[in-house]
């Protein structure tokens, strides 16, 4: 080895030297600085919520926006003397139609949701004190024999009606202010949202511009090879996050049609919002089904408990025909990942980012279950060994190691 080769091995030993060191007070620095930086971290999500909202719309929009031009294209390229400006129409026709229908759609179900909602907040105000009267009476008569039930009742229910005399203005106070809080993030949202929607136009419109761009920048700095394996990878990411979402789209609209129907042939007190909340919650897996339909069983007990009965009862049967035939039917298995690991993704999802994570948490851990899945099997294959899990049970590698313990006994 001469001198100009033993120069090189020491200074590739130093910058390895250097960059550990750097990469341990780096990271020494995020964990003891972890507030500070996640403080950061938040503003810049903030500033950046109506980029967030763009790509988030674009990319439900996208699949309405390939379904016209399937259609359109039709039409605007038969016979056309100039195929590039025909395509470009078809392509300006397909974004404006799918925007304004995810605008009706969005629309849509706020003019349901909103009147519906206050009629059935005005109503269950304007009726608690009679309920409480009936509940008052039904209580006294199922407990008459016994005098000390009937008295403990009696207390619980004097106490809720001097709660409502007395101490009802202080709690409608701390709503009012909450309520102007909830304004004021409502209007913050709805900047947010159409900021959002014309990030997500401009989007739509160069989308194939940036697609290629951002191919151009991968070919420049990685090889061949490793561009193909992002791009595979990339391809499975979005199959398994549009396959979720749209069918999960897909399945709460046929459970809130069903609902709704379902509750307006039993007579259910407040139909429509209950289907809508049942529906919107089914959006969520393994858990949503629950969070919706508790509150709302509770809402219409409150309203006729034997009504209440029958929509509980409708609720279980109708979450036993999604879980174990619609769902199925839409889904299939779009993420690839066990019921543990669903479960799995939920929590964690659901603990760090709230709904939202619920939500997106099983598509997006089945896309890092996928990448590390492959980089596990890129290893075993490198190393001329099986990727199938069964090949590694205690029975498979009985033999393998026998021989280690025979050689270290």
């Amino acid at each position: 080895m001469n001198n100009k080769d033993i120069k090189r091995e020491y200074l590739l030993k130093g910058i390895t030297a250097f960059l550990v060191i750097a990469a341990c007070v780096l990271f020494a620095f995020i964990v003891f600085k972890i507030d500070v930086i996640w403080g950061y971290v938040k503003k810049i999500i903030v500033v950046l919520n109506p980029v967030i909202f763009g790509l988030v719309i674009a990319y439900l929009v996208n699949p309405m926006v390939k379904f016209f031009e399937k259609y359109i294209s039709k039409i605007t390229l038969y016979k056309a003397k100039n195929p590039e400006k025909a395509r470009r129409v078809c392509e300006i026709l397909s974004v404006i139609l799918a925007i304004l229908l995810f605008a009706v759609i969005i629309v849509g179900i706020f003019l349901m949701v909103i009147p519906q909602l206050i009629t059935s907040i005005s109503g269950f105000i304007n009726s608690f004190p009679e309920k409480l009267d009936a509940i008052s009476d039904w209580g006294k008569k199922i407990l008459k024999e016994n005098d000390k039930l009937q008295g403990l009742f009696t207390r619980v229910l004097d106490y809720e009606k001097n709660w409502l005399k007395n101490d009802l203005s202080g709690f409608v106070n701390g709503i009012a202010g909450n309520l102007a809080s909830g304004v004021w993030s409502a209007v913050n949202f709805l900047k947010n949202f159409g900021l959002g929607l014309i990030f997500a136009i401009y989007l739509l419109f160069s989308k194939d511009k940036l697609i290629n761009q951002t191919k151009k920048m991968m070919y420049a700095i990685f090889s061949d090879k490793t561009v193909g394996r992002i791009l595979s990878w990339l391809s499975r990411s979005h199959k398994v996050f549009s396959g979720f979402i749209n069918g999960k789209l897909l399945d709460s609209l046929i459970i809130g049609a069903l609902c709704f129907i379902g509750t307006t042939i039993l007579g259910i007190p407040y139909s429509l919002l209950v289907s809508v909340i049942v529906g919107v919650t089914n959006i969520i897996p393994v858990f949503g089904p629950y969070i919706g339909g508790v509150p709302s069983a509770i809402l219409v007990t409150i309203a006729n408990p034997i009504k209440g009965l029958y929509f509980g009862i409708f609720v279980i049967l109708l979450q036993m025909l999604d879980g174990n035939f619609i769902g199925p039917k839409i889904l299939g298995n779009k993420t690839g990942l066990s019921n543990f690991w669903v479960m799995f993704a939920i929590v964690v999802g659901g603990g760090l980012f709230g709904v939202i994570g619920m939500l997106v948490g099983v598509p997006a851990f089945a896309v890092i279950y996928y990448a590390f899945a492959l980089f596990i099997n890129y290893r075993l294959q490198s190393k001329n060994k099986s990727t199938l899990s069964e090949d590694y049970s205690r029975e498979a590698l009985a033999g393998a190691e026998n021989e280690v313990e025979n050689e270290y006994a």
